[in-house]
C-alpha cells in the first residue's frame, strides 16, 4: 500500500523543463520553457496543425531528447488527451514498411517524422510496394519537421498516401512548437491554405515572420534574407538560457533589436508562403551571388536518379566560394557506370 501524494501547484511561469540545443553549430545551450505557456501553445497546435483529439493515435517517430520528443511524445499529447505512440529503431529495420506496420497495428490517426526518414524508406521502396502491403488507411495527417523537406519527397508521399494531408512544420527547440505550418479546417478535414511543396506555409498565429538583409532591413518578396520573428513571441517560447541570460540575449535579440533571431535564411513569396532554405551560415557567396545550399539541394533531388543530397561550400581564389555536392543515387553505387555518373553530373550542373 502506498499513499498519493497530491499534485503540486506552481506558478505558470515556473521552468518546466531544460532542453539542451547546439542548434548546428556551437557549445549546446539549455533552453528553459515554462509551465503554462507551454500548455497554451501546444494545445493549440495539437489541435490545430495536427488535428489531434481524445481519441485520436499521434505516432511522433522522434526520440524523447528532441525537443519534438518533449513536445510531441510526452506534453503535447498528454495535455491533449490522446494516445502517444513510443517507437525505438530505424525507419528500414527490418525493412522500408516497419512505420506502416506500426500505422497498421495501432491505428495512427496522425505521424510526424523528419524528411531524412522519409527520403530512406523512398530510396528502399521508391515503387512503394511496402506501403500498398498494410492498411493505413486511420491515418489522417502526415507532419514533417526537423530540416527542410525537398518538393519530390512531398510529391512522393502524395503519391503512395493520396488521401493524407501533407503538413510541412518549421521551428526550433527554441520555439516549442511550429513558427510556420498549414492548419487544418477541422470541420471539413481541409487545410486552410493550399499546400505548396518545398515551403511550409505561413506563419502559425501567433507568429509575425519578417525577412530582412543584412542591414536588418525587409527585402522583397521572394528574395533571401535572414529570418526574424517581431516581438513579442508566443506562448511556449523559451524563457532564457539556464544561467546564461547574457547569451540569450547576444544570441537571439541583440543582432535586430525588436525582433528573434532564428539562425535560418529563406524567403517569403509573393503569396506570403514561407520557404525556408538554410541556416545562415549555410549561405555561401559565390562571384557576389550569395546562394543558398537549400537551393541546390532542391533542384539536385528533383533529378530522377537522385534520392538525396548536401551541398557545402569550398574556397576559390576567383569565385570565393564554389558550392561541392554529395549525391546519393537510386539503388547502389554499382549500379551506375562512370559514364552515367558523369552524365548525371552534367545534367545537374545544367538544371542548377
Amino acid at each position: 500500500e502506498w499513499d498519493l501524494a497530491p499534485c503540486e501547484s506552481l506558478p505558470s511561469t515556473h521552468p518546466l523543463y531544460i532542453l539542451y540545443t547546439s542548434g548546428t553549430t556551437g557549445q549546446p545551450k539549455g533552453t528553459v520553457r515554462d509551465q503554462g505557456g507551454t500548455a497554451v501553445g501546444l494545445n493549440f497546435c495539437m489541435k490545430n496543425v495536427f488535428d489531434v483529439h481524445v481519441g485520436s493515435v499521434h505516432f511522433a517517430s522522434s526520440d524523447i531528447g528532441w525537443v519534438v520528443g518533449h513536445s510531441f511524445i510526452v506534453y503535447g499529447p498528454l495535455i491533449r488527451g490522446c494516445t502517444s505512440l513510443f517507437f525505438e529503431g530505424k525507419p528500414v529495420i527490418p525493412d522500408a514498411g516497419v512505420i506502416w506496420r506500426v500505422c497498421q497495428e495501432y491505428k495512427v490517426t496522425s505521424l510526424y517524422m523528419a524528411p531524412t526518414a522519409v527520403r530512406i524508406i523512398k530510396k528502399e521502396d521508391y515503387e512503394g510496394a511496402l506501403v500498398k502491403k498494410y492498411d493505413i488507411s486511420t491515418v489522417r495527417t502526415f507532419c514533417i519537421v526537423g530540416e527542410r523537406c525537398d518538393p519530390d519527397t512531398i510529391h512522393w508521399i502524395h503519391k503512395h498516401l493520396p488521401k493524407v494531408i501533407i503538413n510541412d512544420t518549421w521551428w526550433q527547440t527554441e520555439t516549442g512548437w511550429p513558427i510556420g505550418a498549414n492548419l487544418l479546417n477541422l470541420k471539413n478535414f481541409k487545410t486552410v491554405f493550399p499546400t505548396l511543396p518545398g515551403s511550409v506555409t505561413r506563419p502559425v498565429p501567433g507568429y509575425d515572420v519578417k525577412i530582412f538583409n543584412d542591414q536588418n532591413e525587409p527585402v522583397p518578396a521572394g528574395e533571401l534574407g535572414k529570418v526574424v520573428i517581431k516581438l513579442p513571441m508566443p506562448p511556449a517560447f523559451m524563457l532564457t538560457l539556464w544561467g546564461n541570460d547574457k547569451v540569450f540575449i547576444e544570441k537571439y535579440l541583440a543582432d535586430t533589436p525588436g525582433y528573434y533571431t532564428t539562425g535560418d535564411a529563406g524567403i517569403i513569396d509573393e503569396k506570403g508562403y514561407i520557404h525556408i532554405m538554410t541556416r545562415l551560415d549555410d549561405v555561401i557567396n559565390t562571384s557576389g551571388h550569395r546562394i543558398s545550399t537549400g537551393r541546390l539541394e532542391e533542384v539536385i533531388n528533383n533529378h530522377d536518379s537522385v534520392v538525396e543530397s548536401a551541398v557545402t561550400g569550398y574556397n576559390d581564389e576567383v569565385r570565393g566560394e564554389c558550392p561541392l555536392a554529395f549525391v546519393v543515387l537510386k539503388g547502389s553505387s554499382a549500379d551506375y557506370s562512370q559514364e552515367q555518373k558523369d552524365k548525371l553530373a552534367v545534367e545537374i550542373n545544367n538544371k542548377v
